[in-house]
């Protein structure tokens, strides 16, 4: 296939991006389809970006031919691209009003992408940063491999708690990660409430899957603690005290997690990472922005 801009012709196998493709996932898969080299697809529209793979999302490069040669390749009008493909869409309208959810790299379900992909290869997204799970098929997805959930409706259930927070709360993925953060601080120092027995029964119910060997440790260890975490992300946003004193505030949180968890939190006092975390600097990190 000529790269002169004349001679470039569609592809014998046209396949249609997933909505929020990223554009190597795209053209990884184009070229599978097509038994072309992806690095040769990506050539054609400008130069090859540093380690491309199908995570790679950028437009660094094009020209204003760029986006034609890919309706070109594809076979599909460059607005329905945009539609599907952000990195596109951004490329086309660099100065359009951006997105109020975050977005970050990630991946649908096997089971939402089967029809749409017709090669073996694992389609990336960007998806909402809070969204760790298909709802749809019940599948999580934070993980190289689907992870079944109609074992684990405690997962499903934070899920639907978390994307409530998120349409009222424009810092949840912020949140999110502090309370990641703080959980991961207290398994290493230990464990000021005790929610080992939660955690281990998760594990031994994603153990029993088959899919189970396919799982590493951090993903499995992530999945259990999932509930807990968007238990304590949701005080991080909405505080149960409105005192300004760290000291009020850390009160006021381990005594409401304690309610929530139905067993007593060993206050830790100043050592303790959710006070260093949150509670010392919860103005300074976590002051809304104007809706």
């Amino acid at each position: 296939m000529s790269t002169h801009p004349d001679q470039l012709r569609q592809l014998p196998i046209a396949l249609g991006p997933i909505h929020n493709e990223t554009v190597g996932s795209y053209l990884h898969r184009l070229a599978v389809a097509n038994n072309r080299p992806a690095g040769f697809l990506a050539r054609l529209l400008g130069p090859l970006p540093l380690e491309f793979s199908p995570l790679s999302n950028t437009t660094a490069g094009w020209t204003p031919h760029s986006p034609g040669r890919l309706a070109t390749l594809s076979g599909r009008p460059t607005s329905q691209l945009a539609r599907a493909l952000p990195a596109l869409a951004n490329f086309l309208s660099p100065h359009a009003p951006g997105r109020r959810t975050e977005q970050l790299i990630s991946r649908p379900c096997r089971c939402c992408t089967a029809r749409r992909s017709l090669t073996a290869s694992v389609v990336i997204t960007l998806s909402p940063a809070h969204v760790h799970l298909c709802l749809r098929h019940q599948l999580w997805t934070r993980s190289t491999h689907d992870i079944p959930l109609v074992s684990l409706p405690e997962v499903i259930e934070a899920q639907r708690r978390l994307d409530q927070l998120a349409r009222r709360h424009r810092q949840v993925r912020q949140a999110l990660d502090l309370a990641r953060r703080i959980v991961e601080d207290w398994s290493a120092s230990g464990m000021p409430i005790d929610l080992g027995k939660e955690w281990t029964d998760r594990l031994d119910r994603v153990e029993a899957l088959a899919v189970s060997k396919k799982i590493s440790a951090e993903d499995r260890s992530h999945l259990a603690a999932f509930p807990e975490v968007v238990v304590l992300t949701h005080l991080i946003l909405d505080p149960p005290t409105t005192a300004l004193d760290p000291k009020e505030l850390y009160l006021a949180t381990t005594a409401e997690l304690s309610r929530r968890f139905a067993r007593i939190y060993t206050t830790l006092g100043t050592q303790d990472p959710l006070y260093r975390r949150f509670c010392l600097y919860r103005e300074r990190d976590f002051r809304e922005a104007p809706g």
